[in-house]
């Protein structure tokens, strides 16, 4: 009954993210942010068909949401092997008492292992009851489980309950014939109808960062494309200047730069003449180059070109002052990133230390620290935090950059 009406809550939430994503296509929201998206990587040279881009939407917040959904899961997985391997230890050197409190938190998972350590810590507590009722439990969990078998009979001698003890002594001998697996052993399933409160937050959360997931990919290639671009225009500018000192017009130079440049310089002057051939005016074409590539090298170059149009001069001279201008930005950048590099590092140092010393209190006092990740409170405090993180490495990296 829990498997049908769990598959059921997935269909339902699935099919309200695919209804929410029409709904706002109909609303025009959706369409708003497809036509962004579309007409980003158009500007960037990248062709992709509309259908393409919603129906990758669509994987991308299915996908997020079933990543939040089932990583609870994983996470208690991993924690609660991690306490087994705690209580084997434990019991390895005969602090039984731990054990039981640690294994007595986790004993409604059915795992053969789990029950055999703590029938094993009540064995040595002196509760023989509850040691047959664990080392039972095993046991049936996996009948040809020896070990499992083989404490029973200890169990059952020190009782006094000699015939039961050979019986499970026979038992152990006939599962010496068995190998089986440690992941039976351990056999740590996933409960999907566990931590259901923090499955449906983490199952929004992540399904709506998977929907913005395309925003901050084109945010970044585009970053990186404008970055390229100004490390290119000197070049392109110093080849403007030659070919104008060659005798070509401005429209011839920029024509070589097209050919013999690179992208993204060449696909950019390629633009401005592809709309100056349309019937836009040369300056006209260079603001929306300016537009495109919104750093301070384009602006200067945009600019000086314009007033260049407007009240002529000698155009290879000014293009080779242009190109020296960017070019001494450049060398006075980098002496700067080279001085304000402590401070980065610091700042980096700053932010990565709560991650450090999380670590480090999760492997000293990990029944405790787990509480973080296996309570909805404990999820909500960490993305507090990681927000908080996040924030102050911003202000702090802004304050040790120095703008030109």
């Amino acid at each position: 009954m829990k498997i049908i009406l769990l598959t059921a809550f997935l269909l339902l939430f699935w099919a309200g993210i695919y209804w929410w994503l029409r709904g706002r296509t109909l609303a025009g929201g959706q369409a708003k942010y497809n036509q962004w998206i579309l007409s980003s990587l158009a500007d960037m040279f990248y062709t992709v068909d509309e259908k393409l881009v919603f129906r990758a939407l669509v994987a991308l917040a299915v996908a997020g949401a079933v990543m939040g959904f089932f990583t609870p899961g994983k996470v208690s997985q991993v924690d609660q092997k991690r306490t087994i391997d705690q209580a084997i230890r434990h019991n390895q050197q005969a602090e039984y008492d731990q054990v039981a409190l640690i294994l007595e938190e986790i004993e409604n998972v059915d795992s053969p292992l789990l029950h055999n350590e703590l029938g094993v810590a009540y064995l040595g507590l002196g509760n023989f009851d509850r040691a047959e009722k664990a080392l039972m439990k095993a046991t049936t969990l996996l009948p040809h489980y020896g070990k499992a078998h083989q404490n029973l009979a200890t169990l059952y001698l020190t009782m006094g309950r000699f015939k039961d003890a050979d019986f499970e002594a026979s038992r152990a001998r006939e599962a010496e014939n068995y190998n089986i697996p440690s992941d039976r052993i351990y056999n740590l399933s996933d409960n999907l109808m566990d931590q259901l409160g923090i499955r449906i937050f983490l199952a929004a959360l992540l399904g709506l960062g998977g929907y913005q997931l395309p925003r901050l990919i084109i945010l970044y290639l585009r970053h990186r494309r404008r970055k390229k671009f100004d490390e290119q225009l000197a070049d392109g500018l110093v080849m403007i200047a030659n070919g104008l000192r060659a005798g070509l017009s401005l429209v011839q130079a920029i024509e070589m730069v097209v050919k013999e440049g690179k992208p993204p310089l060449s696909q950019e002057f390629e633009m401005v003449l592809r709309e100056h051939h349309l019937g836009s005016s040369l300056g006209d074409a260079l603001k929306h180059l300016a537009e495109r590539m919104t750093g301070t090298d384009t602006k200067i170059m945009v600019n000086a070109t314009l007033i260049l149009l407007e009240s002529g001069g000698n155009l290879p001279e000014r293009f080779d002052s242009l190109a020296q201008t960017i070019q001494e930005r450049k060398r006075l950048q980098l002496k700067i990133k080279s001085m304000t590099a402590e401070g980065e590092t610091q700042a980096w140092i700053l932010a990565l230390l709560p991650l450090v010393l999380g670590v480090i209190l999760n492997t000293m006092n990990h029944e405790v620290f787990s509480l973080m990740y296996t309570t909805v409170l404990g999820w909500i405090i960490l993305i507090l935090i990681f927000l908080m993180e996040a924030v102050g490495l911003f202000w702090m990296l802004k304050i040790v950059k120095v703008k030109i």
